[in-house]
């Protein structure tokens, strides 16, 4: 599929009102308490001023990240989208269409987030682009907390996924999985790394685990799952499975 093409198709999926963020509801919790937990750690004990959440959704989890801020804005192009999560918008959190791709970003700010946005993207020519206007919009001394999809983690849950004789996972239809060397080299000038987190132990009970023992009941247990992940990670930076996060402070 064409780059202008596969634009087209992401933008009807996140146009869809049936549209989910993500299915797995645990996996979403990890991230987001991931996220949370990185933007106590980098305030230093403060509040942030000013945060940013691009590629926002329906709202849910930006209204997480605002209550470490003093005004929080989250940016969407979905129309949808933005629908749902005008119902969540107070004093301090509002939400605004941007797409990206076309438009700039105004303003800056010291907290600034993306989950799973940039792969929606369609190339890396595309998403190089987008990164930099996002690196360009944060302060000096603010914290980027970049949580995207990378191929060599896909690649890596799927190596064991067949060693246990199981299907490997495809990427979805409508992303577009990152290079993570690239994304870093693309930000080392201006930003270093402070913390990178990945979901090695979720990602490899609930899909390498799970189904090779209870096959298409799997799903039954990712809670309990996500409550043995986050007891006792011990596969932690193994960079299994597709998500990771990763801090950049700008310098």
């Amino acid at each position: 599929m064409d780059t202008s093409k596969k634009l087209e198709v992401t933008k009807e999926h996140w146009e869809n009102p049936q549209v989910v963020s993500l299915k797995d509801a645990n996996l979403r919790s990890i991230e987001i308490n991931s996220i949370t937990s990185a933007l106590k750690k980098h305030a230093a004990g403060r509040e942030w001023s000013s945060l940013a959440d691009f590629g926002c959704g329906d709202g849910f989890d930006t209204q997480q990240y605002s209550k470490l801020a003093k005004k929080t804005v989250g940016f969407d192009y979905s129309s949808e989208m933005l629908s749902r999560a005008s119902k969540l918008q107070g004093d301090t959190l509002k939400f605004q269409k941007l797409d990206l791709i076309s438009g700039d970003v105004f303003g800056t700010y010291d907290a600034v987030v993306t989950k799973r946005f940039v792969i929606n993207l369609g190339d890396w020519a595309i998403q190089s682009k987008c990164l930099k206007k996002i690196a360009g919009a944060i302060e000096p001394g603010g914290i980027f907390c970049l949580l995207e999809c990378y191929r060599s983690g896909l690649e890596n849950v799927n190596s064991h996924r067949v060693k246990a004789g199981l299907p490997p996972l495809v990427e979805p239809y409508h992303n577009t999985y990152m290079d993570f060397d690239k994304v870093l080299g693309l930000m080392s000038g201006d930003f270093s790394v402070v913390e990178t987190r990945d979901f090695s132990t979720y990602f490899y009970l609930t899909r390498c685990v799970a189904p090779f023992v209870m096959g298409e009941n799997a799903f039954d247990f990712d809670e309990k799952m996500r409550l043995l992940a986050e007891s006792d990670d011990v596969l932690q930076g193994s960079g299994i499975g597709p998500q990771r996060l990763v801090c950049f402070k700008r310098k």
